[in-house]
């Protein structure tokens, strides 16, 4: 499905026009995806930015749009403060987003099959780049990064969980 499709459902909800007028100045920052392709536990949650109480403010689509009453604070990992950036129009959607994946999985000649991906959709170094995690049959993991513009792998490395409890073990 496409994601115009997600944000206008969240731009039509009462939450959500309740929650422009409050800040007119919010804008779309990102966008979480999960995809079950085994279990069917799929979720959607579309993010926006306020301004106004400089935090991120997410609408879970779910049959019907709900605010999630939890404001995220746009923070890194490292607990630095930031702004996120707004997205730009986007071209890919989250089905073409599995085929390029695919894609590249057998140009690398990975054999594993894709059984769920997180994702999650913005804007990095001024290009807006889709993260994904996926969760492959073999007990592996993939990282991958898609630039939206150009739908062109960025980042891509598989990772076997008995080689991170390899590393675990090492640690400690």
């Amino acid at each position: 499905m496409k994601l115009s499709h997600y944000i206008s459902k969240v731009k039509k909800s009462g939450d959500f026009k309740k929650f422009i007028k409050e800040d007119p100045k919010a804008y779309l920052c990102s966008v979480f995806f999960i995809r079950d392709f085994s279990g069917k536990h799929n979720e959607t949650s579309v993010d926006f930015y306020s301004p106004k109480i400089k935090k991120i403010v997410s609408f879970k689509v779910d049959g019907k749009i709900q605010k999630i009453p939890i404001y995220k604070k746009a923070e890194t990992i490292k607990h630095k403060k930031f702004i996120p950036k707004k997205l730009g129009k986007i071209k890919l959607d989250v089905d073409t987003l599995k085929l390029i994946i695919l894609d590249e999985m057998h140009n690398r000649n990975f054999t594993d099959e894709i059984k769920k991906i997180l994702i999650v959709l913005q804007n990095q170094d001024d290009r807006d780049v889709w993260n994904c995690t996926c969760f492959l049959s073999g007990l592996a993991l993939l990282y991958c990064h898609v630039e939206d513009s150009s739908g062109s792998v960025l980042f891509m490395e598989r990772q076997s969980f008995l080689d991170m409890m390899k590393i675990f073990r090492k640690n400690k």
